[in-house]
């Protein structure tokens, strides 16, 4: 046993641990056919969007995902919601189930989003996560 292991802090000192978003995974309806849980991995993603780059229409119905705004600001066009939605850093996202979606950087400043999703891990072998 290393030293540093022998007599460890068991309580927290001058830390604070805030959950700031979840997905209950018990509430996601994967379709069918879909990649089990089992059958997924956690992946943890940065996505960079330059000033007019669009993330492109896409679901989480197969792939829940929490995203943290990190820097900048970016527009949501959003199938549950009638009106584009504005993201500014910092803000949480969570998303799943039958969301439909498209993101747009329309600022002149670079977005950064630090995505965590569950993705299929068949699908990441063959290079497309």
């Amino acid at each position: 046993m290393f030293e540093h292991q022998k007599n460890p802090p068991m309580e927290p000192v001058d830390e604070v641990d805030t959950t700031l978003a979840y997905i209950d995974l018990a509430d996601v309806k994967l379709p069918a056919g879909a990649a089990p849980l089992e059958q997924r991995h956690l992946r943890f993603r940065r996505v960079d969007v330059a000033p007019g780059g669009i993330v492109p229409y896409h679901s989480h119905e197969n792939r829940p995902a929490i995203l943290f705004v990190f820097q900048g600001e970016i527009v949501e066009y959003n199938s549950k919601h009638e009106q584009p939605r504005v993201h500014k850093a910092p803000s949480i996202i969570a998303e799943f189930n039958e969301i439909w979606h498209w993101w747009k950087n329309e600022t002149d400043g670079d977005v950064i989003i630090y995505a965590a999703d569950l993705a299929e891990t068949e699908k990441c072998a063959e290079g497309e996560c």
